[in-house]
């Protein structure tokens, strides 16, 4: 027969291990969001840190394009003298400037893709961090899953072990068969080695995540779940970054093909000197002014290969843009149907959390009575224990779908935590 002090110690044991499946899913305030650990990552990426010396440099293109010349003025100069032959006193100074002049419609095909290229620029940047950002959120959810595998496996430890002890102490006064310790003894040593896994999984991740984000893993281990959760589909797919960026593409390359169409040769050139010359030691030194060009004649075939080359690219873009575009939709749907699918599973994994507790606090109390033997007691502790930890991975499972419809959707932590 059980002792009434059995009866309290072993009751305080899974009291504590229920405790966990039933805890409030917003945790404490201490619990770092997604938003947070997003920005963090956002300040030590390598490719963003260095986008805003792209976007310099793509206005510094258009400056360029908006110029009054393709190319900066150049300055001549030339010396002829009959010094080391007659020496009769012949000497000519020319000085001058050479303009590259733009071809016809070369300065507003320049200007256009300069535009473009700006815009790629900014697009691509928010393209990065739309990556960066599904990088951040598996991360996250995935550490805090481990965090949540390690607290279930050593609560159970620490439960197992406070049920080992009590068992023993029965054995020793006679209440319980040695047969009862020695399945004590084994589920404790599995509840160890459930722990060990744990700790080495949540290991791993943590340093995955901090090496991605610069916080502490440790923060994790009381997420801010609740926002997620109140998540509402209102947008569409028009503003997706990568679809931003894939029409953006194919802008830029029309512009790129415009702009090869005109440059069929280089630039013609425009010159303007001033020539002082002097025939011989009595003659009078004369000045006058000449005006040059060159006009360059250009090659077909290296034209040609240019326009096919941009055409090309122009092509693979417009392809890449309609792969895209049913890709998006895809997997925005298939999101969606996980976050309702996970939302069923989630109250359907409660439930069964909550049945098998009743289950459990019936079979404990036949136990306290001695109707029931300690085998059927650790067996609907397995069960309850498996349920509700099956309870608290469906709650956040079911937040990591939201928070991929999100992903899908295009929508940043920063602005949808």
């Amino acid at each position: 027969m059980n002792t009434p002090h059995y009866v309290v110690r072993l009751g305080m044991v899974f009291s504590a291990l229920f405790t966990l499946a039933y805890a409030p899913a917003q945790a404490a305030e201490r619990g770092i969001s997604i938003a947070s650990a997003f920005e963090s990552a956002l300040a030590i990426d390598p490719e963003l840190l260095a986008a805003e010396k792209r976007l310099e440099s793509a206005r510094y293109a258009i400056e360029a394009a908006n110029s009054l010349t393709p190319e900066p003025l150049s300055l001549e100069g030339s010396y002829r003298s009959d010094r080391s032959f007659d020496n009769q006193g012949m000497r000519e100074v020319e000085l001058g400037v050479v303009a590259p002049v733009w071809l016809w419609g070369e300065r507003k095909g320049s200007q256009n893709l300069a535009n473009a290229e700006l815009e790629m620029a900014s697009l691509t940047t928010t393209l990065q961090k739309l990556e960066l950002a599904q990088q951040v959120r598996q991360a996250y959810w995935n550490t805090i899953a481990a965090h949540l595998d390690v607290e279930i496996a050593q609560a159970r430890l620490v439960g197992t072990q406070r049920l080992l002890s009590d068992v023993e102490k029965r054995v020793t006064a006679g209440d319980l068969a040695p047969v009862d310790q020695l399945q004590a003894h084994a589920l404790h040593a599995q509840a160890k080695a459930d722990f060990g896994n744990a700790v080495s999984n949540v290991s791993l991740l943590a340093a995955e995540f901090t090496a991605l984000t610069g916080l502490p893993a440790g923060a994790l281990s009381d997420p801010k779940i609740e926002g997620m959760l109140a998540f509402q589909n209102t947008l569409g797919l028009s503003e997706h970054p990568a679809l931003l960026h894939a029409k953006q593409r194919v802008s830029l390359a029309q512009a790129r093909r415009e702009l090869a169409a005109i440059q069929s040769r280089p630039n013609p050139e425009l010159g303007l000197a001033i020539v002082s010359d002097k025939g011989a030691f009595t003659a009078p030194e004369e000045k006058s002014l000449m005006i040059g060009t060159r006009i360059p004649l250009g090659s077909s075939a290296k034209h040609q290969s240019r326009i096919l080359t941009t055409q090309a690219d122009e092509l693979a873009a417009q392809a890449s843009l309609r792969k895209l575009e049913s890709s998006l939709k895809a997997r925005a749907q298939a999101a969606a149907s996980s976050v309702n699918l996970f939302e069923e599973l989630k109250k359907t994994a409660e439930e069964r959390a909550k049945a098998n507790q009743d289950a459990f606090v019936l079979i404990q109390k036949s136990f306290e009575l001695g109707e029931t033997d300690l085998p059927t007691l650790l067996r609907f502790e397995q069960q309850a224990f498996e349920a509700q930890r099956l309870a608290r991975k469906a709650t956040v499972e079911h937040a990591a779908k939201v928070s991929d419809h999100k992903q899908a959707l295009g929508i940043l932590p920063e602005n949808n935590p």
